[in-house]
């Protein structure tokens, strides 16, 4: 008799034991919360719109993939179909920058300050002491902020941007793909040409090339031509398909 009672209180003692742990747990859990991310109503809805306008985006490049898929499928004869194709691809050797193209949009020039000792302007800043010279960086940044504002097409000096299009330091000097550029740089933006040059502005571009005693010139136009990419491209890794029985 004298052992079950021992062998009882060793059970409830055990059992004892694990109800203080886990009330231990809880407790120091209600005490030091885990952190979580707090971030404000304002910067939830703004990312949530980004996220919408993305969804949106894709429902569209869905549905136009969709319809042109649609075209193939209906097309009622050879001639047809090859119309289809023609048009896709026009449309393709326009978006890739192979066929020149016009519209309105903005001429961006950056040129070197002039300064008149006898004849100061004073809408023109004074001269930066220690300014540094433009680099491939400055004219990506500003490509960048055009494409990003809606422009179709760019051109520096009259060579065309394009999706591969490489903008860097060699030497001393900035070369796009086997280009090399020389200042002063002329940028032709196909565009809206109000939005292109808010952008421009609320960027503070002209601000930041004054840092290299430059200015920068923005001048819409109504029709601008901006001519087609003309580097040679070389295919590393397509191969024509051979068809059965080719040899």
């Amino acid at each position: 008799m004298l052992q079950k009672s021992r062998k009882i209180t060793f059970i409830l003692a055990i059992i004892s034991a694990i109800i203080g742990v886990m009330l231990t747990v809880q407790l120091r859990s209600s005490l030091d919360p885990v952190h979580k991310e707090s971030r404000s109503i304002a910067e939830l809805r703004a990312s949530l719109q980004k996220e919408l306008e993305k969804h949106k985006n894709l429902l569209a490049d869905i549905s136009k993939y969709n319809q042109l898929y649609y075209q193939y499928e209906t097309a009622l004869s050879e001639d047809e179909s090859l119309s289809v194709m023609k048009e896709e691809l026009a449309r393709n050797r326009k978006m890739g920058g192979m066929v020149a193209v016009e519209g309105p949009g903005i001429i961006l020039n950056i040129v070197d300050q002039v300064y008149d000792e006898h004849v100061m302007d004073e809408h023109v800043p004074a001269p930066v002491i220690g300014g540094y010279t433009i680099d491939d960086e400055d004219l990506r940044w500003l490509v960048n902020i055009l494409f990003a504002n809606g422009a179709q097409a760019v051109s520096i000096n009259g060579h065309r941007l394009i999706a591969t299009t490489a903008i860097r330091n060699v030497g001393d000097v900035i070369q796009i793909d086997t280009r090399t550029v020389q200042p002063p740089y002329e940028m032709k933006a196909l565009g809206e040409p109000e939005v292109l040059l808010s952008a421009l502005k609320l960027e503070g571009v002209e601000e930041y090339f004054q840092l290299s005693n430059k200015h920068v010139i923005a001048e819409k136009q109504d029709n601008l031509m901006i001519p087609a990419n003309t580097e040679e491209r070389r295919i590393r890794f397509m191969k024509t398909v051979k068809e059965k029985g080719d040899s």
